[in-house]
């Protein structure tokens, strides 16, 4: 017999919670020296900074206007969009993170800045209530992405601006860990929620949303991140990280879908 869909969307739900405990946890255990972690190693660090300063430029801020950064860590956009004269809200599911944010900002004092905890696919905003919403490196992490951008088309006002960041799938990071870590190697991804996505992917989200895709680009062309993270000393960390950062802008002009992070900016129209 089968059970009434009442029960079926109970079992849902009770799924979706339980992976975002995972989550959560994985996320609130990161949350304690993150940023030592990145700026110890060149290769994550050339990461980081690209895609920084990648999706700020697509985010084209403007003093006075409200953002909302979702996903936003320990800070590490926000006090940028701020310096550029915006006030910004940052949503993280992870308390551990938001605390982390929160200790960041007032070490810096900087003012214009709510933080707190939420989830991207039930936003605790009114309808068209941001200029832009930026989710950077976080829309991989969650189970129901297309729920998430609904949320987010939702909450900007009408002319506003979505920037997204997520790993490419297609990228030579994509194939060592979906290729050559996990079928090859047969080693367990670490995080409970990592869902890579090519460009193509990433656009047919944000239109099936209902925003259109104004700008769109791969960044960070390292060979890979096997070697690159733990073979390679230091010192020869630093030394790919300045001969791919001088070919970069050539290569992707090559393979402009090729390297390891998605960007893309997009605008809710009128209807």
């Amino acid at each position: 017999m089968n059970k009434p869909s009442g029960d079926k969307a109970t079992l849902k739900s009770e799924v979706t919670e339980h992976g975002n405990g995972e989550i959560r946890k994985f996320f609130d255990d990161m949350s304690s020296g993150r940023n030592e972690t990145i700026n110890a190693n060149p290769v994550i660090n050339y990461e980081q900074l690209l895609r920084g300063r990648t999706v700020l430029d697509l985010l084209e801020v403007k003093p006075g206007e409200r953002i909302l950064d979702i996903g936003c860590g320990n800070a590490r956009d926000i006090i940028f969009i701020v310096q550029m004269g915006a006030q910004v809200v940052g949503v993280d599911i992870s308390e551990g993170m938001v605390k982390a944010a929160q200790e960041e900002v007032t070490s810096k004092s900087i003012k214009g800045v709510t933080l707190q905890v939420g989830d991207a696919t039930a936003l605790e905003f009114p309808d068209a209530y941001f200029d832009k919403v930026l989710c950077s490196e976080v829309v991989e992490h969650i189970p129901n992405a297309a729920k998430a951008f609904s949320e987010m088309r939702r909450v900007l006002k009408t002319g506003g601006r979505l920037v997204i960041s997520t790993p490419n799938k297609v990228s030579w990071y994509g194939w060592e860990r979906y290729w050559l870590w996990e079928k090859i190697l047969r080693r367990k991804w670490p995080h409970p929620c990592d869902e890579w996505r090519s460009m193509a992917e990433v656009v047919n989200l944000i239109e099936n949303s209902g925003l259109k895709v104004l700008r769109k680009k791969t960044v960070c062309f390292i060979p890979g991140f096997i070697v690159t993270y733990f073979v390679l000393p230091r010192m020869l960390q630093s030394l790919v990280v300045r001969l791919v950062g001088a070919v970069e802008p050539f290569l992707r002009r090559l393979a402009p879908n090729r390297g390891y992070t998605v960007c893309v900016s997009s605008v809710r129209d009128e209807w």
